[in-house]
């Protein structure tokens, strides 16, 4: 059956239900609407054949015969333009279950192994506690101190840096507070953080707040024992400092600048300790602690600013008389030039170099008579002073030179008054 449709110019075409007996599993053809291209022309000459093979259960088939080649064929949608059938889902990509369940296995094994490993990893730190202390400073074990009350003292580390003894922070914070409060006159006197006032029990060690540390020690806390560590040995080498007889009475202070230094954190290295100890030989006191009356600063804290170059520490070390008789006001301080000398920081190579020869002449094992090494200190002392040589003591200097026999010395000493020059010029 046919029919025209005048206003779109289209035909719809209505495809009979099979007469074949046997039903087929598809579903019926849905109408078809031919539509002429570019909306002109009509439909002539078309024939349906219902003619079917029931035995190969094939529907008939439609044959149109147009004289115009230009028809569309559009399906139309059931009931009327209704919502026609849905098209299938697109099959699924079949999924390789065994990659999953092989990695899920994995990674099982492995949560397995390290918790396994965790609870079988022994803890170094306590294998070396010999003693857990409760809050009544009682033997104790270590489930009965909570972890969050678990501390140590950095003070009483064994000498490789071990942890012997773990507190109850409780213990020590009543320790801390007995300790900072004067029965005498009934006041509070409140220590500072790095004061090592208090003192372990066990040990004898003084300690401070900022040596009671968290067990077990964090990876920062492991830090500072090393630092600590190597404070403790840079500590040992100024023990072993050896000071002048003059300096009995201020011994104390002098391994005190130094010990300062060293748990500040400026002194770091053992290097630094013997070059602070040759300054302190060869200069004095005096200029390691408080340096020129001009305002230079004190040799401590010029070594510490990397003011002391490689050849300042070499002319100490080559010519420590020398630098004795030029620098230390205990042998300078009856001398006129004794307080207006040029910083020994700021001589120069080449002036340390020239004084160093001197060396020879008034060390301990020089030949030269005491008068004559008095005289060779004096000529040397002209070189580092910062006021001006009068031509009257210029040529005073000049003539006793001219008197010594020993020709080398002579004409080493008679430069003394350019080298003056030179070694004022650089420092100012």
């Amino acid at each position: 059956m046919t029919s025209a449709n005048n206003n779109n110019n289209s035909v719809v075409i209505e495809t009979p239900n099979s007469a074949s007996p046997r039903e087929s599993p598809r579903q019926p053809l849905s109408p078809v609407r031919l539509f002429p291209q570019n909306g002109r022309g009509l439909i002539r000459n078309f024939r349906y054949n219902s003619n079917s093979n029931s035995n190969n259960g094939h529907r008939g088939r439609m044959s149109i015969t147009a004289s115009a080649s230009n028809l569309v064929a559009r399906r139309l949608n059931f009931n009327n333009n209704g919502p026609g059938p849905s098209s299938p889902p697109r099959r699924p990509r079949e999924i390789n279950a065994s990659i999953y369940e092989k990695m899920l296995k994995n990674l099982e094994n492995k949560n397995k192994n390290k918790n396994k490993n965790k609870n079988n990893k022994p803890n170094n730190e306590n294998k070396n506690v010999t003693a857990w202390l409760n809050n009544n400073m009682s033997g104790t074990e270590k489930n009965k101190i909570p972890k969050n009350k678990r501390v140590f003292l950095l003070t009483d580390l064994t000498k490789n840096g071990k942890i012997q003894h773990v507190w109850d922070r409780r213990f020590l914070n009543g320790l801390i507070e007995s300790a900072e409060t004067l029965q005498v006159s009934r006041r509070r006197e409140v220590r500072e953080n790095n004061d090592r006032y208090f003192t372990s029990p066990l040990t004898r060690e003084k300690f401070s707040k900022n040596d009671i540390k968290a067990y077990p020690p964090t990876n920062n806390t492991k830090k500072r024992i090393k630092q600590f560590m190597n404070t403790r040995i840079l500590e040992a080498e100024v023990n072993k400092m050896n000071v002048k007889n003059r300096d009995k009475n201020i011994k104390s202070d002098i391994l005190n600048l130094l010990k300062g230094g060293v748990r500040l954190g400026t002194i770091t290295t053992k290097k630094q300790i013997q070059d602070l100890i040759l300054i302190y030989k060869t200069t004095g006191s005096a200029m390691l602690f408080s340096g020129h009356k001009r305002g230079d600063g004190s040799y401590y804290k010029a070594y510490l600013d990397g003011k002391f170059k490689e050849h300042h520490m070499k002319f100490m070390k080559n010519a420590p008389t020398v630098v004795s008789g030029l620098y230390d006001i205990y042998i300078t301080i009856n001398v006129r030039m004794g307080n207006k000398t040029i910083p020994l920081h700021k001589l120069s190579s080449a002036t340390t170099t020239y004084l160093s020869k001197f060396e020879k002449y008034v060390g301990s094992g020089s030949n030269v008579a005491l008068n004559i090494e008095r005289f060779i200190i004096h000529t040397l002392r002209k070189i580092v002073f910062t006021g001006d040589i009068s031509t009257r003591m210029q040529n005073n200097t000049m003539k006793e030179i001219t008197m010594l026999k020993n020709k080398n010395l002579r004409n080493q000493l008679s430069e003394y008054y350019n080298w003056h020059e030179l070694a004022k010029n650089a420092e100012s």
